[in-house]
């Protein structure tokens, strides 16, 4: 009996220091496929996952700098000297305003940063790039700190086109941008985008910025933000969209939908259509109406309402 007990004592022992010791992970990868080049924005995808068996509390700053660093190195070893722009913000006095979040197991949470923001590249080639989490923002030490993976980044020469610097359509390299088609086939083609997980093209004609002052809490934040807080504002808003957090009405998969009616005039029209969403052995219906504006010959879906109509 004694000796029973002390291999269990061992055993909770062990569970219980590695639940302990257990860290979330720290993962990065580039957001978008596109030519990269210096000067150029480069959006990085920072996600941090909970694979323990405990809930992962931490703290994320507003000024996403006193949460994260970026360390850029050449294939030679050469550290990329940091921004102006992460100098002057480590630099500054001002408060550090954050919120504490936390990740049950299997939970997960992303946002996008420019790496712009954290190194200064002025050379094309190769580097290699980790990003590095600080959970309770001690920003410049290593005590707690999660690592990323490595991350291959390669700029070319010269200086981006319009139509280079142009989304990628996901596994082929056809550009991918906004085209001149009718109201009702943008929010098709936004629709069978989100059916299909093709989140470039999901996002390609959606108005970020207009779904975002929809919200009034996060419309107050965003007019008091500078330009650079506000860009941070509609990628941190993107990057919610897609783990669900936000807005879930617009991003929640239909099984089937059938565009009911369109009404437009020459800069503004309205798309109706009737989404269905499967569960076991019903299928909830629900009606949408899409509020689009038409800019340089091009609609963008700025607004939505959803009408419950029942199951079937």
């Amino acid at each position: 009996m004694h000796v029973r007990k002390t291999i269990l004592a061992a055993l909770f022992g062990a569970i219980l220091l590695a639940s302990v010791s257990a860290q979330a992970q720290l993962s990065i990868s580039l957001y978008d496929k596109r030519i990269y080049m210096p000067g150029s924005e480069i959006p990085v995808k920072v996600t941090i996952r909970n694979d323990t068996p405990l809930t992962y509390r931490f703290k994320l700053a507003e000024e996403r700098r006193h949460s994260i660093g970026f360390d850029l190195r050449s294939l030679s070893n050469r550290a990329i000297q940091a921004s102006d722009a992460w100098k002057r913000a480590m630099a500054s006095s001002s408060p550090v305003y954050y919120r504490e979040l936390s990740l049950l197991p299997g939970e997960e949470y992303s946002f996008i940063e420019d790496l712009r923001d954290y190194v200064h590249i002025d050379e094309a080639g190769a580097y290699v790039l980790r990003c590095r989490f600080w959970p309770e923002l001690s920003a410049g030490g290593t005590a707690g700190a999660l690592e990323s993976n490595a991350l291959s980044l390669s700029l070319r020469p010269g200086v981006p086109s319009p139509a280079a610097a142009q989304l990628f359509r996901a596994d082929t390299a056809e550009i991918l941008k906004p085209e001149r088609i009718g109201p009702d086939e943008v929010v098709r083609r936004t629709i069978n985008a989100r059916q299909r997980g093709q989140w470039n093209e999901f996002f390609l004609y959606l108005d970020i910025e207009s779904l975002l002052l929809g919200n009034p809490d996060k419309k107050r934040a965003y007019t008091r933000e500078s330009d650079d807080g506000r860009r941070r504002m509609l990628e941190a808003y993107k990057a919610d969209l897609m783990a669900n957090i936000v807005d879930q009405d617009i991003i929640v998969i239909p099984s089937s939908y059938e565009i009911s009616e369109t009404r437009y005039r020459p800069s503004t029209g309205t798309v109706t259509a009737i989404l269905k969403f499967a569960y076991d052995g019903f299928s909830m219906v629900k009606q949408y109406s899409y509020e689009l504006e038409k800019r340089d010959d091009i609609w963008y879906i700025v607004a939505y309402t959803v009408l419950n109509k029942g199951t079937e």
